[in-house]
């Protein structure tokens, strides 16, 4: 086999300075996970709603189940392409949530909801690998991890701007008649179209990524053009680098190349973003339920007046724990994901969250006899901060950057496709040993301990080259960052 060489077009990427294009594409793409997090989290806030228009009081345990966890259900087969289409969709089905409707109040109104919310979790689950894989591939190397990490971080924004609209709407509505409260729960409903319909323009005017025109699609001369109008210089086509690349390496997903090159690798985060998503989720979704267990929210009845104010108090705490959890962890991988390194950070996060975790199933009969209802909500806070400072942020990352191009959208789909079937598994679970809530804790910490350890069998991608990771073509010797593009020559190595 020919040696493998290194593009023109490709090392302008790895050596360009953050310049504008960087940050128009981490809101592009970052809009998209805005509205996933605020859809997939809102309807959690909405549900007492539901329950008080539709059944006079709560919700029963299966139809909760069934609104909760349909769009974690869609995002399994969305975990699979076309990216203008998924933003698109996602405005469609965010819109026809809120507008569900039916002949007959009830279950119908309900299955109608659920067949939009599953279309919303196709259009999420497309989202995903498509957004890691454009931001991977027009980053530099330097501070690659960091911009996947600022799109991903839009998911904090998202969980954030769920409770401020729910706070907002149910203050709006607590002094309305008992009636009009059918039209709260469709108001955050539909906000999440807003943002996504906002940016559907700028995302279709995207170019395709280089690293997807010259190694998949083998145009150099598209990928030089796009690039030099990106980057504001002038790359020289690699034609004969290209012709040469076409015959190398076209190992397929299911060939015994790929399994010895990355077999370990997939293993890898296709597990630790299962069990990180069973935790995840169950903690998030359904932290209403968790901390009326502990005291910290209002039991629900059927008073109308009850409802909205307890709904006021739970979107309060959620936007608290959002605001001094959450966020701060996305922020924080942000800051330092290209200084520590993605393994190091995801050990870390699962590490700590064992350690929070622990501190909450262990006394957690203590918890609840002394009503030291604060005390618990700071550890559940610390939880959230290092699971986003850590293998929240992480799982999204090292997929994105450690598979060939050909593969990388279809890997980080699978990836994310089995972490969606974690959450499922945690949001079902949880329904169902709601009352266990302590054992439940403990089942969690298994799965901390589970992703510690399946996260020992992935590679460090910090400060490396995508081909130089995936051994596609040998990066350029390192040159300095103002060298001009067009002057740069292609190095030629020969395998011993």
């Amino acid at each position: 086999m020919a040696g493998n060489q290194q593009l023109r077009v490709l090392h302008a990427l790895d050596i360009a300075r953050t310049q504008l294009y960087h940050f128009i594409a981490i809101v592009i793409a970052g809009m998209g996970f805005f509205t996933d997090a605020y859809d997939l989290f809102s309807i959690s806030l909405v549900a007492d709603l539901l329950g008080h228009v539709y059944y006079h009081g709560e919700l029963p345990r299966n139809i909760h189940a069934a609104v909760t966890g349909i769009a974690l259900c869609g995002t399994v087969p969305g975990q699979l392409r076309v990216y203008g289409i998924t933003l698109l969709l996602m405005v469609v089905s965010s819109l026809a949530s809120g507008l569900s409707f039916s002949k007959h109040e009830g279950m119908n109104i309900i299955a109608v909801l659920c067949f939009f919310r599953f279309w919303l979790g196709v259009s999420i689950g497309g989202d995903y690998p498509l957004s890691a894989t454009i931001m991977s591939e027009y980053a530099n190397k330097r501070t690659r991890g960091a911009f996947i990490a600022a799109v991903f971080a839009m998911q904090g924004f998202g969980n954030l701007a769920a409770g401020i609209i729910g706070m907002i709407v149910s203050a709006a509505f607590k002094h309305s008649s008992a009636s009009k409260i059918d039209y709260a729960w469709r108001i955050i409903l539909m906000f999440g179209a807003i943002p996504a319909a906002l940016t559907y323009h700028w995302r279709m005017k995207m170019p395709e990524t280089a690293r997807y025109t010259a190694l998949i699609s083998k145009n150099a001369k598209k990928a030089a053009k796009d690039m030099s109008a990106v980057l504001n210089v002038n790359i020289t086509p690699d034609d004969e680098v290209i012709n040469e690349l076409a015959r190398q390496d076209e190992y397929g997903l299911f060939s015994f190349e790929f399994l010895h090159r990355h077999g370990l690798h997939l293993l890898g985060t296709t597990v630790c973003w299962f069990v990180l998503d069973v935790t995840f989720y169950s903690l998030n979704i359904f932290m209403k339920n968790i901390f009326t267990e502990v005291g910290l929210l209002p039991r629900l009845d059927s008073e109308y007046h009850h409802t909205l104010q307890r709904m006021i108090t739970m979107t309060a705490v959620h936007t608290f724990i959002s605001l001094c959890g959450a966020l701060p962890g996305y922020f924080f991988t942000v800051a330092f994901v290209d200084r520590i390194g993605r393994v190091k950070i995801q050990l870390i996060g699962f590490t700590m969250m064992t350690v929070f975790m622990l501190c909450l199933a262990i006394p957690y009969d203590q918890w609840l006899r002394h009503k030291n209802k604060y005390g618990f909500a700071v550890m559940y806070g610390l939880t959230f901060f290092f699971a986003n400072f850590g293998p929240n942020t992480t799982t999204f990352i090292i997929p994105a950057e450690i598979f060939p191009a050909r593969l990388r959208s279809t890997c980080h789909g699978i990836s994310g496709a089995v972490g969606k079937i974690g959450a499922i598994v945690g949001v079902f679970g949880f329904l169902y040993t709601e009352y266990h809530i302590r054992i439940f804790l403990f089942v969690l910490i298994g799965c901390n301990l589970v992703g510690f350890i399946f996260t020992l069998l992935l590679p460090e991608s910090k400060g490396k080259s995508l081909e130089d990771l995936t051994g596609e073509i040998e990066e350029f010797q390192e040159e300095d960052e103002g060298s001009e593009v067009a002057l740069s020559r292609p190095i030629h190595t020969v395998p011993l």
